[in-house]
């Protein structure tokens, strides 16, 4: 190991956390304490500091070099008692034995939520050897996971399964990690994990891209919106997240419609975007970031997997729809699940009109 102080960092917690066991089992004959960085209040904060001294500085009896993990702790959070001016006393006397650190002791820090502007974290930082786990590498550590998923329960995943798994997860590694162990438990360990598999088996984790009522809408399944509906507002009292997905989807809808309606857009693959994206650039919004005004800005896969039962003429009329649910919400929030409902009523009762229809 480079150095008896190690600083791990980053955005997720459970990368940080393997990170850290990857570290600690580097470390041959050493005994390990654990202890829960969770501090809440300054006396939490110094308990913490007390027991991290005591511990380095004594020596275990069975192993010749010991090594201490402060696990997971919130110090470093802009709202962290470190930040009061009572606890400043505190981690001053703290830095200044860590200066100072007992020979044949390792001392582990791992910390997600690291607000880096602080003096804290810039102290830690020259003390310490520091390994930052960043956001843009988030990608690559779950397909590394996934393949490591794969092999330890010896079961496949196809790619479009494996794209809507993370989505409905919406990338939460611990989530991912535990409902891969569930699925591979139904394929009997073998075999490999299907698209239809992880549709039926898997919950969603709301967020804007993949929502399960939104899902339920635009495929015309009023039943399953309907029911999906319910569990939201039992857990949230609330339905304008539902309504506000319900947006962003139809207005990539509409895009998408719009490009296969009037220039024969025949698929949403990687090419067919790319050699539109061009010729609407200046028409479908800015594409610095990703947003539900501008297609392009999407990932493609994603894209590519948006389906509705709805023609153009509905996804036009929707846009209308829902600025008068929002006001409704607005007048009426006790009623927010019999707007919602009324809303999935009228819009395929349209249906049954006949029109020419244009199915994504």
């Amino acid at each position: 190991m480079e150095s008896s102080f190690q600083f791990i960092f980053g955005l997720d917690e459970f990368f940080v956390e393997l990170k850290t066991k990857a570290v600690i089992e580097m470390l041959a004959d050493t005994s390990l304490e654990v202890i829960d960085g969770q501090m809440n209040t300054v006396a939490d904060m110094k308990r913490v500091f007390e027991i991290i001294v005591e511990s380095l500085r004594t020596v275990d009896f069975f192993e010749p070099r010991k090594c201490v993990w402060l696990r997971n702790t919130n110090l470093f959070a802009s709202t962290s008692p470190a930040m009061t001016e009572t606890g400043q006393d505190a981690v001053e006397r703290w830095l200044h034995f860590l200066k100072q650190l007992p020979d044949e002791t390792y001392f582990l820090i791992s910390a997600s939520g690291v607000d880096k502007r602080t003096k804290l974290f810039k102290t830690i930082q020259s003390l310490a050897c520091c390994t930052e786990l960043e956001e843009a590498e988030q990608g690559s550590r779950l397909r590394a996971l996934m393949e490591k998923l794969s092999g330890q329960y010896a079961v496949m995943m196809d790619p479009d399964a494996a794209e809507l798994f993370i989505q409905k997860l919406n990338g939460h590694p611990r989530m991912i990690s535990n409902e891969f162990e569930k699925l591979a438990c139904l394929n009997n360990f073998r075999g490999t994990i299907t698209r239809d598999c992880v549709l039926s088996n898997t919950p969603t984790v709301p967020n804007d891209e993949f929502f399960e009522p939104v899902e339920a809408f635009y495929a015309g399944d009023f039943r399953r919106y309907l029911q999906s509906l319910g569990n939201h507002y039992l857990l949230h009292k609330e339905v304008r997240s539902v309504l506000s997905a319900l947006q962003n989807r139809n207005r990539l809808l509409l895009q998408i419609a719009y490009l296969r309606q009037n220039h024969a857009m025949t698929s949403c693959d990687k090419q067919s975007l790319a050699s539109m994206e061009p010729m609407f650039r200046q028409f479908f919004g800015p594409m610095g970031a990703k947003n539900t005004f501008c297609l392009f800005s999407q990932n493609p896969w994603y894209v590519s997997h948006l389906k509705t039962c709805f023609p153009y003429e509905i996804l036009l009329q929707l846009q209308t729809d829902f600025v008068e649910v929002f006001d409704q919400l607005l007048k009426e929030p006790k009623n927010a699940y019999p707007i919602m409902e009324n809303l999935a009523r009228k819009t395929f009762a349209r249906l049954k009109n006949p029109q020419k229809k244009l199915t994504l």
